[in-house]
């Protein structure tokens, strides 16, 4: 009888698979679907019997599964058949809801370093006390055992090449149905899609939402590269930093084309990469830098409307009111709902307004409805 049955969404992929992985590596033994159904297998039947045929369940915890029907409906079927075989563990920000909320979860959003992370998952696989029963390890060793097959990437961590500027966003809130969608375009396996291009006059957020999926999705990738496009000089110095960073023999050359041509030959032979091309003026602007294809994916964000012929295209809106009282609550670490709601209103609900008050009222430590007085005294000088 295997120890885990691993439940998890199509999205949590890559989070599955490390945790099956890490027990298994322990000496536990799991079932997984990536693993364990094959083709032609009956999918309900399959899960119906690891549910009663392992002694726990691993519910790998997201906003995917949150609202996927099958992981819900094997974790309610662990849930009644013994609520202390159910082991819930989040990898990406979430709320469990229901009974669900009521079983304490281990969490993996935190970890950067996937040593930390391995331990804390095999601590929560045991039973009883924590101890272990072999010596810790000494704390100063770097030996690590030989590997004899590829392990799977932590996902906690960054991709072997990125350089996304800035650190994530802690007060990111709303747009799920823009990033789910740009998620969903981006792997339809469809030609056309592959390419995504956000739209929108100043403010309404297109690159903090690029820079939001980069850091969700961090765990897909083996290359996240950020292009600064808003200038040819900026544009070109970034696709030069990414051949330098590939080590490609034509790094150093005077020649752009040969620098551009060499990067987009590498795109087109690999996997696992994006590019992101940020606030882009226009669509001639980046043509000859973007790849014929391959297997990964490109971003583009500009206020230019006119991107049909080159991507697919996704016009960023505003923020909904909802979202923004939440963004501005959140973001001020205050609960002053009826002065965030005048806020927003008065703001348009444009993120970077929205933002740009945050920071303030974080600066000067004044309330909110301090604030939008302030705010509207100046509006009408």
């Amino acid at each position: 009888m295997p120890d885990f049955f691993i439940s998890y969404n199509k999205a949590d992929r890559e989070w599955a698979e490390w945790i099956a992985w890490q027990l298994e590596d322990a000496g536990y033994s799991t079932k997984i679907q990536a693993w364990d159904i094959r083709p032609g297998s009956d999918f309900i039947d399959e899960m119906n019997k690891a549910i009663i045929e392992t002694e726990r369940t691993i519910a790998v915890l997201s906003p995917n599964s949150l609202t996927a029907r099958y992981p819900r409906l094997e974790w309610d079927a662990t849930l009644a058949k013994d609520p202390s075989k159910l082991l819930p563990v989040r990898v990406k920000e979430c709320t469990p809801v229901g009974l669900l909320a009521t079983i304490v979860y281990l969490d993996l959003t935190g970890y950067t370093d996937e040593e930390a992370a391995k331990s804390a998952l095999l601590n929560a696989a045991k039973v009883g006390r924590l101890k272990s029963s072999s010596p810790p390890r000494f704390p100063c060793s770097n030996s690590t055992p030989p590997l004899e097959k590829p392990r799977p990437r932590f996902p906690g961590a960054l991709p072997p090449v990125w350089n996304v500027p800035q650190m994530r966003n802690p007060n990111f809130t709303g747009r799920e149905k823009i990033l789910t969608d740009l998620n969903d375009n981006l792997n339809s396996g469809q030609r056309a899609t592959w390419i995504q291009a956000l739209t929108g006059l100043g403010g309404k957020g297109k690159t903090s939402l690029a820079r939001e999926y980069a850091y969700r999705h961090k765990a897909e990738y083996d290359l996240v590269w950020w292009v600064r496009a808003s200038e040819t000089s900026t544009l070109m110095m970034d696709y030069t930093d990414l051949a330098k960073e590939l080590d490609l023999p034509q790094k150093d050359s005077l020649d752009q084309n040969a620098i551009i041509n060499a990067v987009k030959h590498w795109l087109g032979q690999n996997q696992k990469w994006l590019l992101i091309f940020d606030n882009v003026q226009e669509p001639n602007a980046v043509k000859r830098f973007l790849p014929q294809g391959g297997g990964g994916h490109v971003i583009i964000t500009s206020r230019n409307p006119n991107w049909a012929s080159v991507a697919h295209q996704r016009d960023v809106e505003v923020f909904k009111p909802k979202e923004a009282v939440e963004f501005i609550l959140k973001r001020t670490s205050q609960n002053d709902k009826a002065s965030a709601k005048s806020l927003a209103e008065e703001t348009g609900f444009l993120p970077l307004a929205l933002e740009q008050a945050g920071a303030y009222i974080e600066e000067t430590g004044i309330s909110l409805s301090d604030y939008l007085i302030r705010f509207r005294k100046h509006r009408k000088t």
